[in-house]
């Protein structure tokens, strides 16, 4: 059998990396953003900023009628879900499936919101697609909090929890 055509799977821990990598590029952002005031009264005129400036008008229309009209709330859900859930749980490999499933939701947004304002749009279609192989992979079970429960507590009750 040549090389070419024996199957090679990829080890664990390249993908423990690049769940370390992506929890890395949360965190920076979630402390960079705090410290220039856009989980403070920065939010509201960032927010208005993608809704004036995204080429998706049905998406600027979401922001002006479903997230403007709730910023305080999705502020606070801004702060820690960036931070915390995204940031933190990624870094740490703890409910990781679930975890990269949000930041891919996350990823998503920023996709829409900026999409035509001069952002490299590709940047986050690379980010979902990471994000997708992170929580498929289960890349927590590699060098994460996710390899212990699954240890102590066997396969959780809902699929891709752990």
């Amino acid at each position: 059998m040549d090389i070419a055509s024996k199957p090679r799977a990829v080890s664990l821990s390249w993908m423990a990396l690049l769940r370390v990598m992506m929890g890395l590029v949360f965190l920076t952002t979630w402390f960079s953003n705090l410290s220039k005031g856009l989980y403070g009264e920065g939010f509201l005129p960032f927010i208005q900023g993608w809704a004036d400036g995204t080429e998706f008008r049905w998406y600027a229309a979401f922001l002006y009628n479903v997230v403007i009209p709730n910023i305080e709330i999705l502020r606070l859900v801004q702060v820690v879900t960036e931070g915390l859930i995204m940031g933190l749980f990624l870094l740490v490999g703890l409910f990781t499936p679930l975890s990269a499933a949000l930041a891919w939701f996350f990823v998503v947004n920023l996709f829409l919101a900026s999409f035509g304002t001069g952002e490299w749009p590709w940047t986050y279609v690379m980010m979902g697609v990471m994000l997708a192989v992170i929580a498929l992979t289960r890349a927590g079970r590699r060098l994460g909090l996710d390899a212990w429960l699954a240890e102590k507590l066997g396969e959780p009750r809902i699929p891709y929890l752990w």
